[in-house]
This record gives C-alpha cells, structure tokens and sequence, in this order.
C-alpha cells in the first residue's frame, strides 16, 4: 500500500494498492494525490529503489514537495501512525480472498478514518 497523507488536515490524500513497489506505483500515488488537489508538503518514503529513482524524485521536484529525510523520525510518523492503525483496526480482523476484497475494504477504512473517524475524534476534543 503507497499512501499519501496531508498531516495538517489528518486525512489520506490518496492511496493505491499494488502485488509489486515499483517506481511507476509509487509515482502514481503521488500524481494522483495532486490531481485531486491534494499537494502536501512532504511525502513519507522509505529509501527503496523506486523512492530514489529519478522517476519519483523529479515528480516531487517539480510539483515542488519535499521528501522525508532519512534519519528524522518526524518526517513519517503520521504516515506510520495512519499505516499502523489500518493495520489494527481492519487488515488483521480480516481474513481476504482476493485482491478486489482487500481494494474494498480498504477503501471503504480510508472513507471512515478521513470522514468519521477523525470528525469524531476532533469534537470529542472540542468538548472536552
């Protein structure tokens, strides 16, 4: 799973699903993130070879977003956090058949925790 997050706001930009990390997936989370509108200001990567290519590398550059910093744990903490709650709170309740189940339901966890989850979570905050 490629995920793009905009932590100011606290919701996932865009996602995709993929049986392989390529440079052109990684890439196209990102263009798809900023055809919605949806520029963050920093992308979490990991420094595989597909987050490295000039592929990926020169998206960023000329949509001007940085990449996170090998070495600064804050850079990606949210994006880890989002990646560690999707795996709590759905992928290891579930038991999947197919890919397409595996799209499904994570797409209908991105809907909840951009639209619900976190709604909830900011009144309760508000009220207290």
């Amino acid at each position: 799973m490629e995920t793009v997050y905009d932590p100011e706001k606290r919701r996932v930009v865009s996602y995709g699903l993929s049986s392989e990390m390529t440079k052109e997936f990684a890439t196209s989370v990102v263009v798809k993130a900023l055809r919605a509108n949806g520029k963050p200001k920093m992308i979490h990567s990991d420094m595989g070879s597909q987050y490295t290519s000039s592929l990926f590398e020169g998206t960023l550059q000329n949509a001007g977003i940085d990449q996170s910093r090998k070495g600064h744990p804050y850079d990606n903490a949210r994006i880890e956090s989002f990646h560690s709650l999707i795996k709590r709170e759905l992928i290891y309740h579930e038991e999947y058949r197919t890919i397409d189940d595996v799209r499904s339901s994570v797409e209908w966890y991105v809907n909840w925790y951009n639209n619900e989850r976190i709604n909830s979570r900011t009144e309760w905050l508000q009220a207290a």
